[in-house]
């Protein structure tokens, strides 16, 4: 029978005459058949690894998330060599199947990679919520609050490895992968991009991967979903806003608000006083927000029911539950977002309680500060913790108050104190240094006010 030769741009697979005695083989453990007659490695072809096109800052985008993942079957079932051994000797062949995919090619593993991918070029991803607690969506909520996350699906077309397992947990070799995108409208219903893209990933001699047989196809992954970021397509879908209120503005990059003008809101007078002496007061102003997905803090600035949180806590919701620290709940508009500083402005009717003071002034590095928030949710509404400014930091561009002061999941949104009371400060979540104890970070309220466009006056 003549030999098969592979096709330009593919891998070599086995041909038939040693096919039938690897189909003949079980498929053991991992997923890779041992003992089958002997097949040349694949030809793995060079792919052309392109730089991710960086999402604006400041821009408006809609977040994407890797929702559907499916598999072609129909290449020949034999896509690779399985190596071992420190000398890479054939121990067996790599075979693609339904029962085999989820050990090359976990879903989990795809999933996280584009997640990566996505936030490595500050691309909108949807929020992990903060919250332990999450409430579900009260019935009759407004029509107009909707989901406007793009929802991306990939067909793996394509796939070719050889893998060579030198230890029980390291692995060199090389892996190829053709993909084929859509992204997919919610509120139109229909596919708004598609493309196909190709990654590839190979290991050298001095740098084996210490980790599961999938680290290298999922690498091959990764350099394909950075392919897919790098066509202005894609950009394109993420930039172009759901809600028709924002597409006139969509191509300044900046939000429906922007042309409003300045808000001026009338705030609480400044104090010397000790935090001690006014805390119930303080706390009564600190609320739970219960957003898009979960709940954080937020703190009123205004008599006139204004507020500030984090854009994280509100989502891309027009309307939230806001709960007070004595259990009445209001409804809130949101007024105003700007995501890459992560604050919004939002409204609720008049609740009767007074506002934080705010202070326009830099923050001194040692001075002691309080947070107040609430913590894994609104059963630890109204917190109070304390610490000291550890310094000022400038991550992506971005100011932020670092403190070694407690937080916790939910924290998001609430205010950082002085000793007097006046708020300094925006907790934010999740900057690189999530997890890690004392190493905390928060917007500068001035800032905050500044990108919302907000003025605090004092009657």
């Amino acid at each position: 029978m003549p030999s098969i030769r592979p096709a330009p741009g593919r891998a070599r697979h086995c041909p038939t005459r040693c096919g039938a005695a690897a189909s003949a083989a079980l498929w053991i453990g991992i997923g890779l058949a041992s003992g089958a007659a002997h097949c040349a490695p694949a030809i793995i072809n060079a792919v052309d690894e392109k730089a991710a096109l960086v999402f604006p800052e400041g821009q408006y985008g809609r977040p994407s998330f890797l929702q559907t993942i499916k598999m072609r079957f129909d290449m020949p079932g034999v896509v690779g060599e399985l190596q071992s051994g420190w000398r890479c000797g054939r121990s067996g062949n790599i075979v693609w199947s339904q029962k085999s995919a989820p050990a090359l090619l976990p879903a989990r593993v795809m999933m996280a990679r584009f997640r990566a991918a996505l936030e490595q070029a500050h691309y909108p991803v949807p929020v992990v919520s903060d919250s332990l607690f999450v409430e579900k969506q009260d019935a009759g909520s407004d029509p107009k609050v909707r989901n406007d996350r793009l929802r991306v699906g990939v067909l793996v077309k394509e796939i070719a490895a050889n893998l060579c397992t030198k230890s029980s947990n390291t692995w060199t070799g090389e892996a190829y992968l053709k993909l084929f995108w859509q992204v997919f409208a919610p509120e139109q219903q229909k596919v708004i991009f598609e493309a196909t893209t190709e990654g590839r990933y190979q290991t050298t001699d001095d740098s084996p991967i210490a980790n599961e047989m999938f680290a290298i196809p999922g690498e091959a992954f990764s350099v394909a979903a950075r392919n897919l970021l790098a066509d202005p397509g894609y950009l394109k879908a993420v930039a172009t806003p759901a809600d028709p209120d924002l597409l006139a503005a969509a191509g300044s990059g900046k939000a429906a608000w922007a042309s409003a003008g300045k808000i001026s809101i009338e705030g609480a007078r400044l104090t010397d006083e000790p935090l001690s002496k006014n805390i119930t007061l303080l706390r009564s102003a600190v609320i739970t927000v219960f957003g898009e997905v979960g709940s954080g803090s937020g703190f009123f600035v205004g008599r006139n029911g204004m507020l500030l949180t984090n854009q994280h806590v509100v989502g891309k919701s027009k309307f939230v539950k806001v709960r007070l620290a004595t259990g009445r709940e209001l409804i809130g508009e949101v007024q105003r977002v700007d995501a890459a500083r992560d604050v919004a402005l939002v409204k609720t009717e008049p609740a009767g309680v007074q506002p934080l003071p705010v202070r326009l002034t830099d923050a001194a590095i040692g001075e002691d500060v309080y947070a107040l928030g609430s913590p894994l949710g609104d059963a630890f509404n109204t917190t109070l913790t304390k610490g000291i400014v550890s310094g000022v930091r400038e991550i992506r561009n971005q100011s932020y108050l670092q403190s070694d002061v407690a937080i916790l999941p939910g924290n998001s949104g609430g205010p950082l104190l002085d000793k007097s009371g006046q708020v300094i400060g925006i907790t934010v979540m999740g900057l690189g240094a999530k997890g890690m104890a004392g190493m905390n970070f928060f917007v500068p309220v001035a800032d905050a006010l500044n990108k919302l466009d907000l003025q605090i006056t004092i009657q």
